[in-house]
């Protein structure tokens, strides 16, 4: 496909105040003028549409194409000129005789309601302002040339025959006519050519080259410089939004401890490694929040409302045996690392010893892991007999899920995978670490190897897709595949490269962040470099465009794995 800028998603109205327009519904056409533009069709569209909308400007923006220039001068101009002094449009038809660079193009699309491409030449297979149009999520309406035909469904704008000033009139009125269906088609736009973005394209040009030449492969990537913007963004003064619409908070989806959590440990890993304030201010934000949903048994509430008030039916619902672990995972990390100011380390250390103080305890497999990590914090730098024997306590209950469960073909601790597969191995190999107990190493590595077994093909990590997940003897579910499973393989993978030493796995953590950067079963880029966030997820046929917390935060912890 022709290549798109990756531009942020939004509404006309912020655009048209900046160009002056406030207030009109705009029209748009853009690109160099030749006759074969067919906008004299447009032209003549235009008094029927302004009889209802008076309040109706379009935009013809581009300079005349030279060759035409040299041949002909500037007499096709001329000549819309004069049909728009004719039809009486002085008022609501405006030409902008000049070059649009990149950043003008974009002002001017952003302030646009509806782009209309009127090309007379049926065998068009290329229109770079139409592509642009569509990638800056305006719905379209256009003639039937090729590249239209194959990019405009009606889910994204309308095709109409060729020299028709009527069809103009009609899909013109009937898309102004209706804002929803307009604004619907101008998202459907937006999330249906994020493949045609120019990072995709490059991809897809390099996998399509590579099966020809295939010393022509990449390799590892280079990792992106790690930006906190977005995660700032999501974060307000009480703590970390769940939700984006596409990359806006969501407000109303209010807050989790789940994702608070995760944020604190991605803030105090970036302090650890950065020193920033930024990062220091977000860690205050979140730790704050923690100690807000801590509860008198030592457990922690996990939802939050909009309204800053706990979400007590929602929490009952669900248990909260894995954000309470997450938290204090969390709380461990922060407490242990000496580059995090004291205050901090002491208020983190002091929550912690106050929730498990309440002898609380843990059954499900991945709150399990998350304690052990937490305890194998502390062991790293306090060594508490007390602590040892905890560690080594829910060692042994993964050592136990893992006999119950396993078989010849089957070497996991449970009947499925799920979600966040890789955190039970990686807290085994930490068991090992801390105390050397063999059998820790070989149940980590046994089932460690079968998820990589599962998960890896052909140099591309492929993560269990959480609509449905892995069923011992089943299909395993390829789709809605989620970042916080593609973080937990890569922390794992980087734990079982530092503690054996085994370069393989450096490798497959490669591979696997690869996710993040295309090398997935869609190969689309599903970190936004633009905004610092992190899409949502991988589907069937499309990546989930919101940049919520949950993935945003993933990604930073998976890329700052390669930095601690």
């Amino acid at each position: 496909p022709h290549g798109i800028h990756n531009v942020l998603y939004r509404t006309s109205e912020h655009a048209k105040s900046v160009l002056g327009f406030s207030g009109k519904l705009i029209l748009a056409t853009f690109g160099l003028l030749n006759p074969g533009k067919g906008i004299e069709y447009v032209i003549e569209a235009l008094p029927k549409v302004v009889a209802k909308f008076p309040n109706v400007r379009f935009l013809i923006a581009g300079v005349t194409h030279p060759v035409v220039l040299e041949q002909a001068g500037e007499s096709y101009r001329n000549f819309l000129i004069k049909k728009v002094y004719e039809l009486n449009l002085a008022n609501h038809i405006s030409f902008y005789n000049t070059y649009l660079d990149l950043n003008d193009l974009f002002r001017f699309l952003k302030a646009t309601n509806v782009y209309l491409s009127p090309s007379l030449n049926p065998n068009q297979t290329v229109s770079g302002t139409l592509s642009y149009a569509l990638g800056s999520g305006r719905p379209v309406i256009s003639t039937a040339f090729a590249q239209a035909k194959q990019d405009i469904t009606s889910e994204v704008g309308i095709l109409i025959d060729f020299k028709n000033p009527q069809a103009f009139t009609d899909a013109i009125i009937k898309l102004i006519n209706n804002k929803e269906l307009c604004l619907q088609m101008g998202k459907n736009a937006y999330f249906r050519t994020r493949h045609m973005t120019w990072e995709n394209v490059a991809l897809s040009y390099m996998k399509y080259f590579s099966q020809f030449a295939p010393e022509l492969t990449l390799g590892q990537k280079k990792l992106p410089p790690i930006k906190l913007t977005h995660l700032a963004k999501l974060t307000d003064n009480f703590g970390i939004i769940q939700f984006a619409k596409l990359t806006e908070p969501d407000l109303a989806s209010g807050y989790t401890l789940d994702d608070n959590a995760r944020a604190l440990i991605a803030v105090a890993l970036h302090y650890k490694k950065f020193g920033t304030h930024s990062a220091l201010k977000l860690a205050s934000i979140h730790l704050n929040f923690l100690y807000r949903v801590a509860k008198p048994d030592g457990y922690f509430d996990n939802y939050v409302n909009s309204n800053r008030a706990i979400d007590k039916q929602r929490n009952i619902q669900e248990n909260s045996e894995d954000p309470s672990a997450r938290t204090l995972y969390a709380l461990a990390l922060v407490s242990t690392i000496k580059q995090v100011p004291k205050r901090f380390r002491e208020q983190a250390h002091s929550l912690f010893e106050q929730s498990v103080q309440k002898n609380i305890a843990f059954s499900s497999p991945r709150a399990i892991a998350f304690y052990i990590k937490a305890l194998n914090c502390l062991l790293s730098k306090w060594k508490e007999p007390k602590v040892l024997t905890a560690l080594r306590y829910y060692c042994e209950q993964l050592i136990t899920l893992y006999e119950k469960s396993h078989s010849p073909n089957w070497e996991w601790f449970e009947p499925y995978l799920t979600y966040s597969n890789a955190i039970l191995p990686e807290a085994l190999l930490l068991g090992y670490k801390i105390t050397s107990e063999k059998r820790y190493l070989k149940v980590s590595e046994k089932t460690f190897n079968f998820l990589i077994e599962h998960t890896f093909k052909d140099d591309m990590y492929i993560p269990i897709g959480q609509s449905g997940w892995f069923p011992k003897g089943e299909t395993r579910q390829y789709f809605d595949q989620q970042p916080e499973d593609v973080t937990a393989t890569i922390e794992a993978l980087n734990t079982m490269f530092k503690v054996t030493n085994r370069k393989h796995y450096k490798e497959l953590a490669n591979i696997a962040f690869n996710w993040f950067l295309g090398d997935n079963v869609l190969g689309q880029v599903v970190y936004d470099r633009t905004t610092g966030g992190c899409y949502d997820g991988v589907g069937e046929k499309f990546i989930n465009l919101n940049q919520g917390a949950e993935s945003t935060i993933s990604y930073l912890l998976a890329r700052l794995s390669f930095e601690n």
